[in-house]
C-alpha cells in the first residue's frame, strides 16, 4: 500500500494528498477505519476517499482495508499498533495491554497438556530448540532454562551449520521445541515437516496465525502477540516458556535438582558469575 501511495503521489489532488498523509502517518489505522472515519481524519469527502483508492488500483475502499488487515494479521510493523486514546500515561496503558496478553495466552492452556509436555521434556533423550527471526531469542531462552536442569539440550542450528545438518541429528524419541511466532520465514513449514519425518516429537509455540505446521506437531501452544502498540509483544510467549520450565522442573524431581547443583558447582569453580 505505501509503495502504491508513493508511486501515485505526484499525480494526487490536494485532498487526495491529505488522505495519503493520513495513511502514511499511521498505516495501521486503515485496518480499523471506515471510509467515513478516514474522510473525517483527512478533512475530505467520502467521494474523494473512493477516488483516491481507485487511483491506487483498488476497486474500492473495502478492498484496500482488507489489504491492510491482511498485512496486520501477518504482523507487519507498518500495520501493527494504533494511535493511543490515552497518551498521558503510556506506562499504565502498556501494563493493561501486557496483562491482557498474559491472561489470553495462559487461560487457553490445558494444565494436563502442560504436565504431559513437561514430562516429555524431562524424559526425551535429546532436546533441540529452533526459532527464526524474533522467535530466535525465545528459543534461546528455552535452551538456557532447560540446559540448567538436564543434559542434552542445545539449539538445533549451531553456527556454521546448515538446516539439513541440524535436522539430520534428530531421531525417534527426541524432542524439538520450535518457536514460530508470526512473520515466519517462507521455509518454516517445510522445516517442521522434515523434523517430523525424522521421528522426533515436536512442541510448537506459535500465535493464532499459524497454519499447516500444527499438522506435523505433537503439541501446539498458541500465544497472543497482537497489541494496540507498535510491533508484537512476546510477554505471553515468555510466560508460556516459563510455565513449561516450571513444569519440567517438577517432572525431573530429584534428578533435576542434582543436575542443577552440578552446574552451579561447576560455575563456581570456573568463576563465571559475579
Amino acid at each position: 500500500m505505501a509503495r502504491r501511495i508513493h508511486e501515485a503521489y505526484s499525480g494526487l489532488s490536494e485532498g487526495e494528498r491529505r488522505i495519503a498523509e493520513t495513511i502514511l502517518e499511521s498505516p495501521a489505522e486503515l485496518a480499523v477505519f471506515t471510509a467515513s472515519e478516514l474522510a473525517g481524519q483527512a478533512g475530505v469527502s467520502n467521494a474523494t476517499v473512493s477516488r483516491f483508492f481507485r487511483r491506487l488500483g483498488y476497486s474500492n475502499f473495502e478492498e484496500a482495508r482488507q489489504d491492510a488487515r491482511r498485512m496486520r494479521a501477518l504482523g507487519s510493523p507498518l500495520y501493527t499498533g494504533r494511535k493511543s486514546a490515552d497518551r498521558s500515561d503510556p506506562i499504565s496503558e502498556l501494563i493493561r495491554n501486557e496483562i491482557a496478553l498474559l491472561e489470553t495466552t495462559l487461560t487457553r492452556v490445558n494444565p494436563l497438556t502442560i504436565k504431559e509436555i513437561g514430562q516429555a521434556i524431562a524424559t526425551a533423550p535429546r532436546i533441540r530448540t529452533l526459532g527464526y527471526r524474533n522467535s530466535h531469542f525465545l528459543a534461546q531462552y528455552a535452551t538456557a532454562q532447560l540446559a540448567q536442569m538436564r543434559p542434552g539440550v542445545s539449539p538445533l542450528l549451531l553456527p556454521g551449520q546448515t538446516q539439513a545438518e541440524g535436522i539430520s541429528m534428530l531421531g525417534k524419541g527426541d524432542l524439538a521445541i520450535i518457536v514460530g511466532l508470526r512473520r515466519r520465514p517462507s521455509g518454516f513449514v517445510r522445516a517442521v515437516e522434515e523434523i517430523a519425518e525424522r521421528g522426533a516429537s515436536i512442541l510448537l509455540i506459535a500465535d493464532q496465525t499459524i497454519r499447516a505446521a500444527p499438522a506435523f506437531a505433537t503439541w501446539t501452544l498458541e500465544c497472543a502477540v497482537d497489541t494496540p502498540q507498535f510491533a508484537d509483544s512476546y510477554v505471553g510467549a515468555v510466560s508460556m516458556l516459563r510455565l513449561l520450565t516450571l513444569e519440567t522442573r517438577r517432572a525431573l524431581g530429584e534428578a533435576g535438582r542434582v543436575y542443577l547443583e552440578e552446574v552451579e558447582e561447576l560455575r563456581g569453580r570456573l568463576g563465571e558469575l559475579e
